[in-house]
Parts: C-alpha cells; sequence; structure tokens
C-alpha cells in the first residue's frame, strides 16, 4: 500500500508541474501581447504629436540686409552732386524693390517725388548683390540743397529692409539738457511741484516739452514747457501726484534740423510732507575754449542757477573729468535766488592728445548751503588725425591721413607748421578741393597731400581743423629739408682738385642753379647726374642730385661758397669750403 501511494503522490506531482508550467507559459504569452500593445499605443501617441507640431507654422525669415549710404557735394560745398549706396550684407535685393528720397528742406522738390528702382541705379541689373554700390546722379537744375538733411528709405515688397539719415552741411548739433530738477523737493502727495529743465545749444523754443505719464496723476500726453526769467524752462503740475514713490518723466528739445535730445527728472513724492521750498538748483558745465580739442588745456567752470529765495547762500562747486582731472571753485563763493553764478575752477584740464577719437565727460558738483547739492556733466567726443608716414622730404606725398570724429560733412583744411597743405587725392567716400575736404557723414575721411614748400624743418605738427566750429586734431610729423654737402671742406692753394656736391630734400625734377661765390657755374655734360643745359640741371624724381667740380688752383685763398637755388620751389642751400 505504501508503494501504491508513493506512485500515485508521483504522479499527481508530476500533473502539478506540467499545470503550473502551462499557468507561466499562459502568462508570458499575455506579457508579451500586453508589451507589443503598449508600443502600438506609444508610437500612435507620437506619431500624433508628431503631426500636430509639424501644423505649427514657420516663424516669418528675419531681414539682415545691411547698407552703407553717402553722398558727393558740388565743388562749392552748395549741392548734392550724387548718392552712392553700397550693399554690405545680407541676401540680394530685386532689381524692383524702391528707394525712397526725402529731403528736410526741401520735401517737394521733385527729385523727391518719386521713387527710384534698385535697377535705375546698378545699369539695369536685375539683382543688387553684395559689394554693388547703387548710384544716383542729379543734374542742373534739380541739384538738391547739401544743407538738407536727406533720408533714404529701401522698401522690398511692401517691407521697409534699411534707413539712414545723412545729416546736411548747415546741421546744428543737438541741444543739451543740462540739469532737470523739480520743486519743492520732494513734494507731498497731492502738493502741486514745478518741473525745471535748464537746455543749452541751439533749439527751436516751442519744441521744450516735458512727459509726466509715467507720474501718477501726471497728465497721460507731453506738456509744452515755458521759460522763466532766469532761462529755465518749467512746467507745473497743480495738485500734485496721487501716490507716493519715486518715477520719472522726460524733457525733449528739438534742434531746427529736426534732432531731438532727451533727459530724465526723478520725482520723488514723498507720503508724509513736502520738502523745501527754497526752489531748484541747476549747474552746467563749460569749458573755454570751446569746442574742446585734444591736446588742448580749458578753463573749467561751471553756470550755477538758484531760483530759490535765500539770500547770500554760501556756494562750493567741485570738478572732476574721466581722465582723472580734479578741480575747485575759490573759496568764500555766495550766491543769492533768484540769480546765475559763473564760477571758474582754480586749476585747468589738459585734455591729452590721442590718435583715435576719446569720449570724456567732465563734472561740477555745486552746493549752495541749507538748500543742496545738484550735478552737471558735459559729455564729448575728441576728433582725431593720423598719418601713414612719421616724417618725409618737403614735395614728397603723405600717402594717407586719415581723420575721425570730426563733425559731418563740414570742410576741413591743413596747415602743417603753420605752412597751408594743398590735398591731392581722398577716397571716393570723401569729396575735396585743393584746399580742404568735407568730411563724411560719420565725420571722418581719408585723403593723401604732399608737404608743402616752406614747411619748417624739424619734428612739427599737422593740423585739421575746422573753421565753422573750431574742432581741431594734430599729428606729428618729421619734415627733412633740403641739405647741401661737399665731398671736401679743405683744398690745397695752387692745386686743381675736384669736389663732389650732394644736394637732397628738393623739389622733385625741379630746375636748380649752382653758383660758387654768387657766380654762376657753367658745367659740361656728365658734371651732374641729371643735366638739363650749360648753366642749370634738374633734381632727379626725389628732388636729390649730385655733380662734381674741378676748383682750379687759380682760384685764392679764403672761404669759397657753393650755392644752389631752386626756381620751383624758391629754395635755396649753401654749403662752404676753404682754400687754404
Amino acid at each position: 500500500m505504501g508503494h501504491v501511494y508513493r506512485k500515485r503522490h508521483s504522479l499527481f506531482s508530476a500533473k502539478s508541474r506540467a499545470g503550473r508550467r502551462r499557468s507561466r507559459n499562459r502568462r508570458a504569452v499575455s506579457d508579451v501581447v500586453a508589451t507589443i500593445l503598449l508600443l502600438a499605443l506609444t508610437v500612435t501617441l507620437f506619431a500624433s504629436i508628431f503631426a500636430f507640431v509639424t501644423t505649427f507654422p514657420s516663424p516669418p525669415a528675419q531681414n539682415n540686409n545691411q547698407f552703407q549710404a553717402g553722398v558727393t557735394l558740388t565743388t562749392n560745398l552748395t549741392y548734392i552732386h550724387s548718392i552712392q549706396i553700397l550693399h554690405l550684407a545680407g541676401p540680394s535685393v530685386p532689381g524692383t524693390a524702391l528707394i525712397y528720397l526725402k529731403s528736410a528742406v526741401q520735401p517737394n522738390a521733385p527729385e523727391f517725388a518719386n521713387p527710384y528702382t534698385v535697377s535705375s541705379g546698378l545699369g539695369g541689373s536685375t539683382q543688387w548683390n553684395l559689394g554693388q554700390t547703387w548710384a544716383l546722379s542729379f543734374t542742373v537744375p534739380n541739384l538738391p540743397l547739401a544743407s538738407s538733411n536727406l533720408t533714404i528709405y529701401i522698401v522690398s515688397a511692401s517691407n521697409l529692409i534699411f534707413s539712414v539719415i545723412l545729416p546736411g552741411t548747415s546741421l546744428a548739433p543737438a541741444p543739451t539738457i543740462v540739469s532737470t530738477a523739480i520743486a519743492p523737493a520732494p513734494p507731498a502727495v497731492s502738493q502741486t511741484f514745478t518741473v525745471y529743465a535748464t537746455i543749452s545749444g541751439s533749439y527751436k523754443p516751442n519744441s521744450v516739452y516735458v512727459n509726466l505719464a509715467a507720474v501718477p496723476g501726471g497728465l497721460s500726453t507731453a506738456q509744452k514747457m515755458t521759460q522763466n526769467a532766469q532761462g529755465q524752462w518749467t512746467y507745473t503740475l497743480s495738485g500734485g501726484a496721487s501716490s507716493n514713490g519715486t518715477f520719472y518723466g522726460f524733457v525733449n528739445a528739438s534742434s531746427a534740423s529736426g534732432q531731438t535730445t532727451t533727459a530724465s527728472v526723478v520725482v520723488t513724492i514723498s507720503a508724509s510732507g513736502g520738502g523745501s521750498t527754497n526752489g531748484p538748483l541747476s549747474v552746467g558745465v563749460i569749458l573755454v575754449p570751446a569746442p574742446p580739442n585734444g591736446g588742448t588745456t580749458e578753463s573749467v567752470q561751471a553756470v550755477v542757477t538758484y531760483t530759490g529765495s535765500v539770500a547770500n547762500a554760501a556756494l562750493s562747486v567741485t570738478f572732476a573729468s574721466s581722465s582723472g582731472y580734479a578741480g575747485s571753485a575759490p573759496s568764500g563763493l555766495l550766491i543769492s535766488g533768484p540769480s546765475s553764478v559763473t564760477v571758474i575752477s582754480t586749476s585747468a584740464w589738459a585734455i591729452p592728445s590721442t590718435s583715435t577719437p576719446t569720449t570724456y565727460s567732465v563734472y561740477a558738483n555745486a552746493t549752495v548751503g541749507s538748500v543742496g547739492t545738484v550735478s552737471g556733466v558735459l559729455t564729448f567726443t575728441t576728433s582725431s588725425l593720423s598719418l601713414s608716414s612719421p616724417g618725409g622730404l618737403v614735395g614728397s606725398s603723405v600717402s594717407t591721413a586719415t581723420g575721425a570724429s570730426f563733425t559731418p560733412t563740414t570742410s576741413v583744411s591743413f596747415t602743417i607748421g603753420g605752412v597751408p597743405i594743398s590735398i591731392s587725392s581722398c577716397s571716393s567716400s570723401t569729396s575735396f578741393t585743393s584746399s580742404a575736404v568735407v568730411t563724411t557723414s560719420s565725420g571722418g575721411f581719408v585723403c593723401s597731400f604732399s608737404i608743402p614748400y616752406g614747411a619748417p624743418a624739424g619734428t612739427t605738427t599737422v593740423v585739421g581743423s575746422d573753421a565753422s566750429s573750431g574742432q581741431t586734431a594734430s599729428a606729428s610729423f618729421t619734415v627733412t629739408s633740403w641739405t647741401l654737402s661737399l665731398s671736401k671742406t679743405t683744398l690745397a692753394h695752387g692745386s686743381t682738385s675736384s669736389i663732389t656736391i650732394t644736394g637732397a630734400g628738393f623739389a622733385a625734377s625741379s630746375t636748380v642753379q649752382l653758383s660758387l661765390n654768387n657766380s654762376i657755374l657753367s658745367y659740361s655734360a656728365g658734371a651732374c647726374s641729371l643735366v638739363a643745359g650749360t648753366s642749370t640741371f634738374s633734381t632727379s624724381a626725389t628732388g636729390g642730385f649730385t655733380c662734381t667740380f674741378s676748383v682750379l688752383k687759380s682760384a685764392g685763398a679764403g672761404l669759397w661758397t657753393f650755392s644752389v637755388y631752386d626756381s620751383t620751389s624758391g629754395q635755396s642751400a649753401s654749403a662752404f669750403f676753404t682754400r687754404t
């Protein structure tokens, strides 16, 4: 029985194990099916997301066209002769694109009435490619005035792809808002206060506005300011601000040529009560002589304006600059309101001379006792002049004279050691006459000139100056003068000897005459390196010569003088030898 039980138990155990294997196999199949279904759902989901994303509209292509525009003026600098626009970067522009020209002074002139096609300025080309220059020449009598601001618009497929304003020759610098303030300072909520602005330079009186839209309770539109007896511009906000805090307004002023300048005015409103009613302070910074130039020594001055009522208040002023200059006002100054006082620093400011344009800021801090302190700043950029060579012979050419940061489209003339320089050539973007260049719209130029006869020998200075504005820039240059040297300085009496004379620094290929003790020498071919006749010869292309003469033994003892005279330049030089 025990044996039979063991057999049956073994059979049941085998059947149980087989059942468990079949169960595991069924679960494995189920897992595989579930995984396949999950993968199918995932693929379907990502496919639908991808299809949705691909339906997003593509962002519009961004324009990256860049151009450089300039004008060429007539020789009298009165009219615009032509306009050039260089394609610097970006895709090609179709020939059907349009170029609009607008003049500030001549808005209804016929030459600006209709747009020009790109093809018309490219000789009929159907594409405006990189490096190509679009050109337009005006003809008499339709020559635009050079004094006008000229605005250029390039429009392609109804899109503005470029615009620029080229300033006219009579363009005045933008005005400067020297300082802004409010009084009382600070006002309380709902307390009436006045905005003050001090403006310098040339501007239209009806163009001065203040915008207090950011001040709670301020008007949403800009308001015209009025000028008081002290020359300050004012605007009073009746009823003040509706809540306390610090806010910012803006003062704007425009020149007659349309240039606008903007300055902020800080409006701090007190929650507890108003501040002093002594009135605002303002300070303007002045440099004398003006405009300031690199390498000049300036008197630093401050114009302090006080519109309050305190009399004989102590006034102190300190000065500083971005280049390290520091100064102060004389002690014991007083100011009574309302009035203005000009304060001169006890120390001058020597502006450094640099070979590149440099921007400086000079500051003045004015304090009036029991009233407060206010600051003013004057920021300017010096012009510059650089030369491609540090020196050269009289008559030789300086290949490149480069100027920068002069007044745009202004006339600049040159001297070397005080002697006027004639301009021989300039880059295609710079117009010129023999006596002056006209700066580009960015205030620069690239020109060549020759060292004039009469320029002082040695290290001297080339100066470029704009007589209308007073801007100057300078560069050092060493002038090599004409020289005359002898191969011998002593000759024995009673013998015939030869002397070689060498000259340098004379005018190139000019006619030269040689004399001995004021008697013109005659000589034959071979006596000089370049023979032009029996009593004159020509210098070389570099202004030099070499001649050899025989001094006869009959020449008496004493000091003898060889002299050379250049009829082209009027130069002369002498050398001496002694007959013993």
